[in-house]
């Protein structure tokens, strides 16, 4: 009888659970639309994705296409949340030709035999040349502009000059992007110090922002706080933001991320921190940091900017931090600097700006 009672209670759990999930995605699920969506094969077994936006009504065949590189744990709705709260969108209706990457670790249907292969090593080193060169290939252009939101710029650092040409980059932008991570609590960061690579499992946070997404709006934690400022984001973009751009970390990132705290956080690429072969670099660019941004504070962004071109003379470099004190309607967190209450006037604009720059002309942001 007893034993009855718990089949009958787990299985109404599961059922009402599922209908839960299915209930909450179909509410908050938002569909867009695509010029051309992509799945392209890596040459280490894995994949990737390409969207490329429509155009505006005035395209400009002079400017180079544009690629914008989504941020751990998202895919690309990272930069394209909405049709009016899109970074891409923003660049296309200015004439732009955009293309949105998926990198193997925002795919939602990455194979469990491939999570341990999801790696950032494996990302610099295959994802983001492959998208170069495709992005490239099909618009028959020699360089293109980039943009990467936090992940999407580290990996920037990592691969520029080592396994991307700097000469296919005519201006890049970097969005909340540190050359330093740090776990979002400090008791994380202590544990991770005792915790084995070997163990470190896959993070299924897709199932989990979708479970949760109808109280994005209600129930603030510590959590939110290092996500986003929950005072600069519209009623309703939380929960949309966790159904339709929230994905798993693999355990191969995960891992990664773990070694990084150990080594006292410092972003590495083939044991190196990316800082060493910044100095070399002469791309014109753009950091963008949050003035409330606590996974990737200013300082932190900061040591990419120190880095950047060190070596190399004279470059055009920018470090932009969106907050009140510097003339922003708000002090923006991490995820603001995507989906923020002002950030078309805040981020978009001047990211758009700083793009319609010629290569060889120093930009100053009035």
């Amino acid at each position: 009888m007893i034993i009855g009672m718990l089949v009958a209670l787990l299985l109404a759990f599961v059922v009402g659970a599922w209908l839960h999930y299915r209930y909450w995605v179909a509410r908050f699920s938002l569909s867009l639309d695509y010029a051309l969506e992509e799945r392209i094969a890596t040459e280490d077994g894995s994949a990737i994705e390409l969207r490329r936006l429509p155009r505006g009504e005035h395209p400009d065949d002079e400017a180079p296409p544009v690629l914008l590189v989504h941020g751990l744990a998202l895919n690309h709705r990272n930069n394209d949340m909405t049709e009016d709260l899109s970074l891409g969108r923003h660049l296309a209706r200015d004439g732009r030709d955009v293309w949105l990457l998926t990198l193997r670790c925002g795919r939602e249907d990455l194979p469990w035999a491939q999570e341990r292969a999801a790696s950032f090593e494996a990302m610099a080193r295959h994802d983001l040349p492959l998208a170069v060169r495709e992005v490239l290939t099909r618009t028959g252009a020699e360089r293109l502009d980039y943009v990467g939101f936090s992940m999407g710029g580290i990996l920037l650092y990592a691969s520029l000059g080592q396994t991307l040409l700097p000469a296919v980059l005519r201006r890049a932008v970097t969005i909340g992007s540190p050359a330093r991570v740090r776990p979002p609590l400090a008791a994380i960061a202590r544990l991770a110090r005792w915790v084995p690579h070997w163990i470190v499992p896959t993070l299924r946070l897709r199932l989990a922002s979708r479970m949760f997404a109808f109280a994005a709006e209600w129930l603030h934690t510590p959590i939110h706080r290092w996500i986003y400022n929950v005072d600069n984001i519209e009623p309703g973009l939380p929960a949309r933001a966790l159904v339709n751009g929230f994905v798993n970390i693999p355990s191969g990132l995960a891992k990664e991320l773990l070694r990084w705290s150990h080594a006292g956080g410092d972003v590495r690429f083939e044991d190196t921190p990316v800082t060493e072969s910044l100095r070399r670099a002469t791309t014109p660019v753009l950091l963008v940091a949050g003035a409330d941004d606590r996974l990737a504070p200013p300082e932190s962004v900061a040591l990419a900017f120190d880095a950047w071109g060190a070596d190399a003379g004279d470059v055009d470099k920018q470090m932009r931090v969106v907050g009140v004190d510097q003339g922003c309607a708000a002090d923006y967190g991490h995820g603001d600097l995507a989906i923020g209450r002002f950030v078309d006037q805040d981020v978009f604009e001047p990211v758009a700006r700083f793009l319609a720059a010629p290569a060889d002309a120093l930009f100053i942001d009035a």
